[in-house]
């Protein structure tokens, strides 16, 4: 039996058995490391691409744009490094193969967005401490799919965060809800992909400063044609699905509070537009308002200031328990039209507290912003 048993398993190893499986020989993108920090703090990009003529990387990091161009070595590996150290952040970055763009096949990290996916790099430090994942409780994200009768009755997708022991505390109360919206080109995934605002508030909530709620992140774009950076809710198609679908389907599935006083909405960019016209116009819906790196165009405000005048006047808008204008410094594209936007609402008597930064139109924005408001939230 033993040497029966020793004849199979030579059978088993002849070489036309291993030639089931197709050997290739090796190459550099074999041990390749795409994404290197330097012992001087620079990063350097590599990508192996031998048949390719022109190769860039472009990001929010720092060199990032416009796209920097990689070298390649004899070996068929295109290289970048930054001019400098870059600080210890989270950041986005493409690949650009002649003219293509191009996934990083040896980084799994992405940034998932309407327009596809990006790859992200994390580079740790102090500063980076409050949106990298440490050994804390968790909560969770769901992917939820429901019904839009405002939009013609298709089936649309957001994201749901609940908080550490979240079967634990909804036994005993209704929670109040954070309506968390994207900005344009992005969806309903990219506050907890780049966004990392999972991360962030397992964090607070690890260090005790936040009271229990759940997060909502629905999908901003819609097939439906409408003008999301116009004026009100009737323009915009989301804004018409969040009020109609969006808000009651999270009211009978989730075990959360109906109360204004327990509903937030913040947003950035196109989902700051998208904030504001949610809150101004339905003033009775929220209590706690934040869009971040947003504003009017001027041909937007000219169109309030004909039409809307009475909108701008309701008394109940000054009722809000905090409506906190975010920015991301001059570099942001949004700033003058930020500030175009404050002196409308200073005309109508609007209060709002505002508070400038840096991190210009980007995540190294907005995920700061997210820490800040977190803990404001409900108290």
């Amino acid at each position: 039996m033993k040497k029966a048993v020793l004849a199979l398993l030579a059978v088993a190893l002849t070489p036309a058995v291993f030639a089931q499986f197709p050997q290739r020989p090796p190459t550099p993108n074999d041990t390749l490391k795409s994404i290197q920090q330097l012992t001087d703090g620079r990063v350097k990009f590599s990508l192996y691409a031998p048949k390719a003529s022109e190769v860039t990387v472009s990001g929010d990091f720092p060199n990032g744009f416009p796209p920097a161009k990689l070298q390649k070595d004899g070996a068929g590996v295109w290289s970048f490094t930054t001019a400098s150290a870059v600080a210890p952040n989270v950041y986005t970055y493409d690949f650009n193969v002649d003219g293509l763009k191009v996934f990083d096949p040896k980084n799994a990290q992405y940034k998932e967005s309407n327009n596809g996916f990006s790859n992200v790099f994390e580079i740790k430090g102090p500063e980076n401490e409050f949106q990298t994942l440490k050994d804390v409780p968790h909560g969770k994200i769901e992917k939820v799919y429901y019904k839009s009768s405002a939009l013609e009755g298709i089936t649309r997708r957001l994201h749901v965060y609940l908080p550490p022991n979240y079967d634990e505390i909804s036994r005993s109360q209704k929670l109040p809800v954070l309506y968390l919206l994207h900005g344009g080109g992005d969806n309903d995934a990219s506050w907890t992909t780049v966004g990392r605002a999972n991360l962030i508030l397992d964090n607070l909530y690890a260090q005790g400063k936040l009271k229990p709620m759940i997060v909502v992140m629905p999908a901003g774009h819609t097939p439906v044609q409408g003008f999301f950076m116009g004026a009100g809710d009737r323009q915009d198609p989301f804004c018409r699905d969040m009020v109609q679908d969006v808000i009651p389907f999270i009211e009978k599935t989730y075990p959360v509070s109906s109360k204004r006083e327990h509903r937030a909405i913040a947003g950035l960019s196109m989902g700051g537009i998208q904030t504001i016209n949610l809150a101004l116009w339905h003033p009775d819906l929220f209590a706690q308002v934040f869009p971040m790196s947003t504003g009017y165009f001027p041909n937007t405000i000219a169109e309030i200031k004909e039409k809307y005048g009475e909108v701008m006047r309701n008394k109940t808008i000054n009722t809000f328990k905090d409506f906190r204008i975010y920015m991301g410094g001059e570099a942001d594209i949004a700033y003058k039209n930020n500030l175009n936007m404050m002196a409308m609402f200073d005309e109508y008597g609007i209060k709002y507290n505002y508070q400038n930064g840096g991190g210009a139109h980007t995540f190294l924005a907005w995920r700061s912003h997210l820490l800040d408001l977190a803990p404001r939230l409900f108290r």
